[in-house]
């Protein structure tokens, strides 16, 4: 097993075992998690009532996917998830939205040969390596319909270093404030380090025109927490 293999091997064993307390720590853990989701709903250009197909990248325990379907009652959202554990918690809070279907592995390794008017992803890209990054946002690319859009929500370096001290130190301040103790505080900073390969958002920026995106906006920013995305342009 390589190394690539084995971080994502160690992820995914802790996203298996966290699944059960997940949305009580997720909330503690990712300051403004609720109104950055409900950002990405609000930017999503489309009437209610559209028949949308939606796919939701790193699922989790299907958070926003929830969202998506109370806002998009007719939309058809897939859920992806590597942790099995996840999308059982998944299954249980969705098990009324027979318009919900799931999908157990690796994002990178879905079938996107098929037609998406809405990407989105949660968490969830600081995972992949930057050198990985191109190819697979050109897979999203070419998935998404014209007018097509794809929006993320994730953590970002700066590339200053009193900026990203700053970063780190006010996301500590969230935690602690929100209940967890110190030292579970400084495992998940260390996780983080350890496991995570977020980029400087210039970085990320770069990497989508490569993958053919261009005119990325910023929606929401919270120090190093940002909800960007882009409407795939439609042919004349």
């Amino acid at each position: 097993m390589n190394v690539l293999s084995k971080r994502f091997a160690k992820i995914k064993e802790h996203f298996e075992k966290e699944a059960a307390v997940f949305d009580k720590l997720f909330f503690k853990v990712v300051p403004r998690y609720q109104e950055m989701m409900e950002a990405i709903i609000e930017a999503i250009p489309f009437p209610k009532q559209d028949k949308l197909k939606i796919i939701d990248l790193g699922c989790g325990t299907g958070n926003l996917t929830q969202k998506l379907i109370g806002a998009y009652p007719n939309a058809y959202v897939t859920c992806i998830d590597m942790a099995e554990n996840m999308l059982k918690m998944a299954k249980a809070k969705l098990k009324r939205k027979p318009n919900v279907s799931f999908w157990l592995g690796d994002i990178r390794n879905f079938d996107y040969s098929g037609k998406y008017d809405v990407i989105v992803a949660s968490m969830v890209l600081h995972h992949i390596d930057k050198k990985d990054k191109v190819r697979f946002y050109r897979k999203l690319y070419n998935t998404l319909s014209k007018g097509g859009v794809f929006y993320v929500m994730d953590i970002f370096l700066s590339p200053g270093n009193y900026l990203q001290k700053l970063y780190i130190d006010k996301w500590k301040i969230f935690m602690k404030t929100n209940g967890l103790p110190k030292k579970e505080v400084d495992n998940m900073i260390a996780r983080h380090q350890r496991e995570d390969r977020p980029v400087i958002f210039e970085d990320e920026l770069s990497i989508m025109r490569k993958a053919g995106f261009t005119h990325v906006d910023v929606i929401l920013k919270h120090y190093n927490f940002i909800v960007y995305g882009v409407r795939r342009i439609r042919l004349k």
